[in-house]
């Protein structure tokens, strides 16, 4: 590897940097500080039918279908090895592995309670399986014929200096019938639950929905364990194992095998903060995990519950990150599915007057061929963006014929959601808007600048009476900042300013609307920033009085896009420091040490999916026809001996490979990128500002491979 200046830049230059970070006196880490106090998580595999959760207590959570709007399950069960018992900890097997490790303790009694799907179910056993009743409420489909058993494993050490006597009891508490016959509990006339403990023996009694199995006396001598599992057997199949406890020893080590070979696309982000890279596996297997298998084709949901489904926003940004994952062959049916929904007038309204669908549609289908760099299936599908589009020239013209000016030439009043519900509003503008540039950039790339050139002047009239509308909406909060509410005219003064403003913040990124020196957006993120609590925007969402997690993402891309970088991050380590100590979040949640309020699902994966995506931008944003490198990545990531990796990662100019590699020793470092494929890429520019003396950034060539030299500035 050549040394070279500056002034001699090809593939190969020199910098000098400087570790210390200055965005913050604090510096960032990931510790849960702001953790909801209740959860739960996936335990199921990927693809599966049988959404299995595990609660912060350790009780399994399962019988989804029906729930309310907050997920609530039907079934919870738990084991009480004692009274009293307290939670002490809560952790995985690892990001990658779902056995919940729930560790509880009284009066020197310490229990550890692993909880996990089984993986494997002997052939003999699934050769003898007894197929169950149907479950009318439970929509059957692939693998859902098959067994499906859950187990928790009990483990418990008596540390005192006396005799313990014991009496665990197993707790069914659940809406559904419960039935005793044969040694085993019926749930639901299908499933059983089973215990290596004899249940034959055991008392038990019921109060309402809970449903007490006390076991038989056991005795443990000072220094003593005792070891048991119970087994939830279900599925559409009935097999019976495992039976003892050496066979749940078995179904854990089988478990932990088949989780560390899970074909899911691990490895293709790395970065030096284990609780950032922790938080980017589990994101992904949740993804994998609330997914299943719908007309032989995968299909990605938002959870595994209450949003057990894909929604045109929510999947917009999913199946993109499933796609910068290098699973685009994957997303492609979700992408499809989305497009199915065209009505015969070309408009999309799966929700109504929803107008925003047809520009977030149109943005999605565009985005992913770009990511997976297919032209010929954009082009397979441009009939139906070409209808969007004059749908959108539609409602424009629709919007003059209504009773109010407010929104002459924007759009007819709409649903707006994340906040809000219905009026002449900004968010169906905002993603029109995006959807139609989108449009454009699509047009070109396919090489049709004669439709470009068209549709570039309907923008140009769109976009310029936007601003002149929004110029007669702004107002100027509490604290001075000039921003644009969500709602036009006088009603936008009655609402919280930062109420509803997750579309304004896609606008700025993906959508690229506004130049990054604009004081319009500015003003809008200043206003957002006054309203921080707990490093995030408070009362956007549907709960005034809480936060919107995965609004965190919006909002860093929007400060990512206006060049504050060190914001972005600040918003990631946020957003990460608000997930449960189970590496998932909720949709959205209260401030630490108020009443807990819950809203939606848990894994919410739109979450999952925007905090791979804000990582990844984080080292790489695309600007125009310019690749970005480092804009927002943490200062903290450039010690000695860390590496940063971007492997095969999807980008609208093909697949970035990059790795930053700081020598042990912390005095230089390596930076090589792999060529780019799309030539529409002008060129990539490495950021340095605050790391660099010089405090220039330096442009490459995107399509030849660089390595880069980094000398790196120490401390004293």
């Amino acid at each position: 590897m050549k040394h070279v200046t500056l002034k001699t830049i090809s593939f190969c230059f020199i910098l000098i940097f400087g570790t210390l970070y200055q965005a913050n006196s604090q510096e960032r880490s990931v510790d849960f500080r702001f953790a909801p106090p209740f959860w739960q998580s996936t335990i199921c595999l990927p693809d599966d039918p049988f959404k299995t959760l595990v609660d912060e207590q350790g009780n399994l959570v399962t019988h989804q279908f029906p729930v309310n709007q907050y997920g609530e399950p039907r079934t919870r069960i738990g084991i009480e090895v004692t009274e009293n018992l307290a939670r002490i900890r809560q952790a995985l097997f690892s990001p990658r592995i779902p056995i919940v490790i729930t560790q509880k303790q009284h009066l020197n009694l310490e229990v550890t309670e692993e909880a996990f799907a089984v993986t494997r179910i002997p052939e003999a056993e699934l050769a003898s399986a007894t197929p169950l009743s149907d479950e009318p409420e439970m929509d059957r489909g692939a693998g859902k014929e098959n067994p499906r058993n859950d187990l928790i494993i009990i483990r418990v050490k008596n540390n005192s200096n006396h005799t313990r006597t014991l009496e665990p009891v197993i707790r069914i508490n659940s809406t559904l019938p419960v039935q005793f016959s044969n040694g085993h509990f019926i749930l639901n006339n299908r499933e059983r639950l089973g215990c290596t403990m004899p249940l034959d023996t055991a008392s038990r009694t019921t109060s309402g929905q809970e449903n007490r199995v006390t076991l038989k006396p056991v005795v443990l001598e000072p220094g003593q364990k005792l070891t048991f599992a119970v087994v939830l057997y279900g599925g559409g199949a009935l097999a019976e194992w495992p039976r003892t406890t050496d066979e749940a020893e078995q179904c854990r080590s089988q478990a932990v095998s088949y989780w560390k070979s899970a074909d899911l696309p691990y490895g293709r982000i790395s970065v030096p903060d284990k609780g950032i890279q922790n938080l980017i596996d589990a994101s992904i297997r949740n993804i994998w995990q609330s997914r299943e298998i719908k007309n032989a084709l995968p299909a990605f949901q938002v959870g595994p519950t209450c949003y057990r489904g894909l929604w045109i926003v929510d999947g917009a940004f999913l199946l993109e990150a499933a796609t910068i994952l290098g699973t685009g062959s994957e997303a492609r049916n979700g992408v499809k599915y989305n497009l199915s929904f065209q009505k015969e007038d070309g408009r999309f309204e799966v929700m109504e007057k929803y107008w925003k669908e047809n520009g977030i549609i149109t943005w999605t289908a565009v985005r992913h061929a770009m990511l997976t760099q297919d032209k010929p299936w954009l082009e397979s599908e441009w009939p139906k963006l070409e209808r969007a589009m004059a749908y959108i020239v539609k409602l424009r013209e629709d919007s003059w014929k209504d009773d109010t000016p407010l929104n002459d030439g924007l759009m007819p009043a709409g649903t707006i959601d994340g906040g809000l519900n219905f009026g002449q509003e900004y968010t169906n503008v905002y993603w029109n808007l995006l959807g139609m540039k989108s449009f454009i950039q699509a047009t070109r790339w396919l090489g049709k600048e004669a439709e470009a050139q068209k549709w570039e002047k309907v923008y140009s009239d769109f976009y310029s009476r936007f601003r002149e509308t929004a110029k007669r909406d702004m107002l100027t909060d509490s604290t001075g900042n000039s921003y644009l509410p969500t709602l036009m005219g006088s009603e936008g003064a009655k609402t919280l300013p930062q109420r509803a403003q997750w579309s304004f913040c896609q606008a700025v990124y993906p959508g690229q609307l506004f130049d990054r020196k604009d004081s319009f957006v500015n003003g809008n993120l200043r206003m957002l920033e006054a309203t921080e609590r707990e490093g995030m925007v408070y009362g956007t969402g549907w709960d005034a009085k809480g936060f919107w997690n995965y609004f965190a993402s919006f909002y860093g891309h929007a400060w990512l896009w206006q060049g504050e970088g060190p914001k972005a991050a600040n918003s990631l380590y946020a957003f990460a420091n608000h997930a449960s100590p189970l590496l998932a979040w909720r949709e959205e949640q209260s401030p630490k040490g108020e009443p807990f309020k819950k809203v939606g699902d848990m894994p919410h994966n739109w979450a999952s999916a925007e905090f791979i995506r804000l990582t990844v931008h984080l080292l790489a944003l695309d600007r125009g026809t310019e690749l970005h490198l480092f804009e927002g990545m943490p200062a903290e990531w450039t010690r000695p001996g860390m590496v940063t990796k971007l492997d095969g990662i999807a980008t609208p100019f093909g697949p970035l490979t990059m790795e930053l590699k700081i020598a042990a020793n912390g005095k230089s470092a390596t930076l090589k990128i792999d060529p780019l494929s799309d030539p529409g890429c002008t060129k990539i520019v490495v950021h340095t500002a605050g790391w660099s003396l010089e405090g220039e950034d330096v442009s490459l060539e995107a399509g030849k491979g660089s390595k880069i030299t980094v000398l790196i500035k120490s401390d004293g």
